[in-house]
C-alpha cells in the first residue's frame, strides 16, 4: 500500500514539488483568487483567507488518509509557491486518478507546469501504481489542453452540458493518459 508519510518531495531541474502547508494560505489565496487562474474552474475565485485555509485542510486530509495528493510547485532557487498540482478522485481498485493543476499567470508559458506534471506522472505510475490518469477540463481552456497533449494525453470525449455555473451549463472535455502510452515530446 502506498503511503504519503513521509510526504514525497519531487525534484526536477528547475522545480521542487513539496507538501502544501498551513503557512501557504496567503499564497494559495493569491493563486485561487486570480480570475485568470480560475477562469475555467466552474466556480468563483476565492475571496477570503478562510477559503484558502479550508482548501489546505482538504489537501492535508487527502494526504493523511492516502486518498489524494497535491504538491506545492516552487522554483528551487526561491522556494516561492507558484501553483499546485496533484492527483484526486483516486480509484485504487481500478488504478486510475484524476489530475488537476493551477499556476500563477506570471509563470505561464515557461514550461513549468509541463515539467512539474512530468515528475508527478512518473510518481503516479511508478509509485502509486496507476494505470490511467485522466483530466477533465473546460473545452475552452486551450492552454491546459496543450500542456496535457505535450505530455501524451489524448482527448477521449466531451461531456455535454454536465457542469452548472454562473447561470449556464458548460461542457467538460475528458483527456486520458495510459501508463504504457508514449510520454510525449520533451519540453
Amino acid at each position: 500500500m502506498v503511503s504519503f508519510d513521509p510526504f514525497p518531495v519531487l525534484s526536477t531541474p528547475r522545480l521542487r514539488l513539496r507538501a502544501i502547508e498551513p503557512g501557504d494560505a496567503e499564497r494559495i489565496l493569491r493563486i485561487q483568487s486570480d480570475p485568470e487562474v480560475t477562469r475555467y474552474f466552474g466556480r468563483a475565485p476565492f475571496s477570503a483567507l478562510a477559503e484558502a485555509e479550508q482548501r489546505i485542510a482538504v489537501v492535508l486530509e487527502g494526504v493523511r488518509e492516502n486518498t489524494s495528493i497535491r504538491w506545492g510547485i516552487t522554483l528551487k532557487e526561491s522556494h516561492e509557491l507558484l501553483g499546485t498540482a496533484g492527483f484526486w478522485r483516486w480509484n485504487k481498485p481500478h488504478r486510475w486518478a484524476e489530475i488537476g493543476f493551477e499556476l500563477l499567470p506570471a509563470f505561464w508559458n515557461r514550461g513549468i507546469m509541463t515539467e512539474a506534471l512530468r515528475a508527478m506522472l512518473s510518481f503516479g505510475f511508478d509509485v502509486m501504481g496507476l494505470h490511467r490518469v485522466e483530466a477533465q477540463l473546460d473545452p475552452e481552456n486551450r492552454a491546459c489542453m496543450r500542456v496535457l497533449e505535450r505530455l501524451g494525453f489524448a482527448r477521449e470525449g466531451l461531456l455535454r452540458q454536465n457542469w452548472w455555473y454562473d447561470g449556464k451549463c458548460t461542457d467538460t472535455a475528458v483527456y486520458g493518459l495510459l501508463r504504457d502510452a508514449p510520454a510525449g515530446p520533451a519540453a
